[in-house]
C-alpha cells in the first residue's frame, strides 16, 4: 500500500473515532417527556416547557432535532441539566420546515429542558381557547401532559383525557393526562378552553420560595445560640456605661454641694426712708428744690444740703 493511501486510510480512520461518540438521529428514543402548558403565565402567550430524558441506550454527547410550532419564532431556553440539579444552556442552530420550526443541538447529558412561547392563544371576549399539537418526532417510553389552570381563569377545560384538575402546593390548578407510551410517528392534539375576565398573569400569584431548603448550614443565616453571646456582650456592655457614669455624677455631687441664692425683695420702709432723706429745701424762703439745684429757684439763694 502506498503512503498516499495509508494517509488517507488514517485520516478517515481518525474522522470515525473524533466523531464516534456523537450519535446524531432523527428518531431519539425518550425514556420520559414532561409537557407543561401554561397559558399566560408570564406573558400573554402559551409557555409551554419540555422536560425530557433520553433513554439509557443513547450514547452521549448526542445530537438532537426538535421541531417546534414555526409561530414560537425561537425557543425561549434551551438547556441541559447537570448532577447538581442546576440547567446550563445549550446552543443550537435552527431551520424552518413546512409550519415547525427545527432546532438542532448537541447535549453532553440526558436529561434537558426546552422552553417556547406559543402566541397562538385565542381570544373571543372572556373566552380563551389553545391547541397544542405532539408531532410525534420521537418514541416515548412514559409521556405526560398537564396544563395549569391561569390566575382569574374560571370553567376551565383541558381534553381529550385529562383529569378534573387538582391544585397543587403552588396554589394553583393542574389538569393532567398520563398518556404513557408514544411511539415514533403517533401524533396527538390538547385542547384548552378557560374564561378569564381580565389580562393578569398568573406569575404574580407565585408564592415567594427559598432556592433551597434552610437549615442551620445555610449561609447567612445564624442561630439563637450563636446569638446568645453577642447579646450577652451588648446588655454587660449598655450596663458598664450606665454604672460608670452614675459612678462620676455622684462624686461631682459630692465633692461640689450646690449654694442656694436668695434674692429679697427690698422693703417699702426702707425706700420711703431714702427718697425722704435726699429731698431738700431752701433755707430762705422754705420752698422745695428740685434733683441737682444749687441755688433755690424761687430766691436765688445757694442751697445747704448739709
Amino acid at each position: 500500500m502506498s503512503v498516499f493511501r495509508k494517509g488517507i486510510l488514517l485520516i478517515a480512520l481518525l474522522g470515525l473515532w473524533i466523531t464516534q461518540p456523537v450519535q446524531a438521529q432523527s428518531n431519539t428514543p425518550l425514556d420520559s417527556v414532561v409537557i407543561q402548558i401554561l397559558p399566560e403565565f408570564d406573558r400573554p402567550d402559551v409557555l409551554v416547557i419540555y422536560r425530557l430524558t433520553l433513554a439509557a441506550s443513547v450514547s452521549l454527547p448526542a445530537q438532537i432535532s426538535l421541531r417546534l410550532p414555526r409561530a414560537a419564532g425561537a425557543p425561549y431556553n434551551v438547556a441541559w441539566e447537570d448532577v447538581d440539579g442546576l440547567l446550563y444552556n445549550l446552543t443550537y442552530t435552527t431551520e424552518v420546515r413546512g409550519d415547525w420550526l427545527q432546532i438542532n443541538f448537541t447535549t453532553p447529558s440526558a436529561n434537558l429542558q426546552v422552553e417556547y412561547y406559543d402566541p397562538r392563544l385565542e381570544r373571543e371576549g372572556q373566552l380563551r381557547k389553545f391547541t397544542y399539537e405532539w408531532n410525534g418526532d420521537f418514541s416515548v417510553q412514559n409521556l405526560v401532559v398537564s396544563v395549569q389552570q391561569p390566575a382569574n381563569a374560571e370553567k376551565m377545560q383541558a381534553y381529550p383525557g385529562f383529569d378534573g384538575g387538582q391544585r397543587l402546593s403552588d396554589g394553583f390548578i393542574y389538569f393532567t393526562n398520563p398518556v404513557g407510551k408514544v411511539d415514533a410517528g403517533t401524533t396527538f392534539k390538547v385542547n384548552v378552553r378557560y374564561e378569564k375576565a381580565d389580562d393578569s398573569l398568573s406569575v404574580g400569584m407565585l408564592p415567594v420560595q427559598p432556592a433551597q431548603p434552610l437549615d442551620e448550614t445555610t449561609p447567612g443565616r445564624t442561630s439563637a445560640s450563636g446569638l446568645l453571646p453577642v447579646f450577652i456582650l451588648v446588655v454587660g456592655g449598655v450596663l458598664l456605661v450606665v454604672l460608670v457614669s452614675w459612678f462620676f455624677i455622684r462624686r461631682d455631687r459630692e465633692a461640689s454641694p450646690s449654694t442656694r441664692r436668695y434674692r429679697h425683695k427690698r422693703s417699702p420702709a426702707v425706700s420711703v426712708m431714702e427718697e425722704t432723706s435726699s429731698v431738700v429745701y431752701c433755707h430762705q424762703c422754705g420752698r422745695r428744690a428740685e434733683s441737682g439745684d444749687i441755688f433755690c429757684r424761687a430766691c436765688g439763694v445757694r442751697l445747704r444740703r448739709d
